[in-house]
């Protein structure tokens, strides 16, 4: 009952929304937009994350005669962000049955919505024809990674990596591969996708409890090389000359913690130039390359210090106000990436 009272009122915001809009018609400036103008602002808003006003230019579109299966598809995923599962496959079906105008949308929402009803047969069918027809769909690569790398971890890391190297500045597929490397006991497989998600992501909230895991991480990995520690490893496909420096027990204040964090996450970065990859692990060139760039560039220190602000702020702003140049290329080099 209050689900469905909260769809109740979810449509008659849209439906207000869309009052207002056909009565900014009037304007001159509006009546000139046609439903091709309408589709394409439309699914601009949904990608920039703004549902209602997405949902609105859409609907509008399809007033318009604009009722394709992009629109349909965005409406959609409209929906399925909106909470409203069985409008989402509604929309997602009418959306599919047109071959002229696919969209990864409507596999997306098919799938989330299936995904939220429990339908996991149909959630794997959706997903299944919509990497067949979008392969390179980095929210669908993600998803998809997302539900089989707990079950299979080749096939969930390979697609998490393809969504990576699709779209990079999508933070959650490194956030979620790094994390299950790490749960996994890899060291380098959960450390360079967690380091460029605080690239990325470097003062979130957390943000400071992914710069803990590290320091963790680099502790284990350290010990695990003296043979003290059965709990971490390094993949066999992937590997790098670097081996932590197990920190000291008098590592007691931030400056000195701060200190040995950014001096393993320097030396890490800096051997991946001499970085050793399988075919097996090829996708995971995306990161080597990326980092060993930086390392070439001599960007590995302002990178180390920028991955470490969330939990040593102070430190990293006096080292920053020291070095002021170098931070500054490479936000512009970040900026020009």
């Amino acid at each position: 009952m209050i689900e469905r009272l909260g769809n109740q009122l979810i449509r008659m915001k849209i439906f207000l929304i869309s009052m207002l809009l056909f009565g900014a018609l009037l304007h001159p400036v509006y009546s000139q937009l046609g439903g091709t103008e309408y589709k394409q602002r439309g699914l601009q808003l949904l990608q920039a994350g703004s549902v209602d006003s997405a949902m609105v230019y859409l609907n509008q579109a399809t007033l318009l005669g604009v009722n394709d299966g992009e629109v349909l598809g965005g409406l959609a995923l409209a929906y399925i962000l909106q909470g409203d599962a069985q409008r989402a496959l509604e929309k997602a079906a009418d959306a599919r049955r047109d071959r002229l105008n696919p969209s990864p949308d409507a596999f997306l929402a098919g799938f989330l919505a299936h995904e939220q009803l429990g339908n996991v047969r149909q959630r794997n069918r959706w997903m299944e024809q919509g990497l067949d027809l979008f392969s390179g769909d980095y929210l669908l690569l993600f998803h998809a990674g997302r539900v089989l790398i707990p079950f299979d971890k080749e096939e969930g890391e390979r697609l998490l990596l393809k969504s990576i190297h699709a779209e990079p500045a999508f933070a959650p597929a490194h956030l979620l591969l790094g994390e299950q490397m790490h749960r996994r006991g890899e060291n380098l497989k959960a450390a360079l996708p967690l380091l460029y998600y605080l690239m990325l992501h470097h003062d979130t909230p957390e943000s400071v409890e992914l710069v803990r895991v590290l320091e963790r991480l680099y502790d284990s990995w350290g010990a695990s090389s003296a043979s003290i520690s059965r709990h971490s490893n390094v993949s066999r496909g992937f590997s790098v000359p670097f081996v932590p420096e197990l920190p000291e027990k008098r590592l007691v204040d931030d400056a000195s913690r701060a200190n040995w964090y950014v001096n393993q996450t320097n030396a890490l970065l800096q051997s991946l130039q001499l970085a050793d990859i399988t075919s097996e692990d090829a996708l995971w060139v995306f990161y080597s390359d990326f980092f060993a760039q930086v390392a070439r560039l001599n960007f590995s220190m302002p990178l180390a210090m920028h991955t470490a602000y969330s939990r040593y702020p102070s430190e990293v702003m006096v080292w920053m106000s020291e070095n002021a140049r170098q931070y500054d290329m490479l936000a512009n080099w970040l900026l020009i990436k």
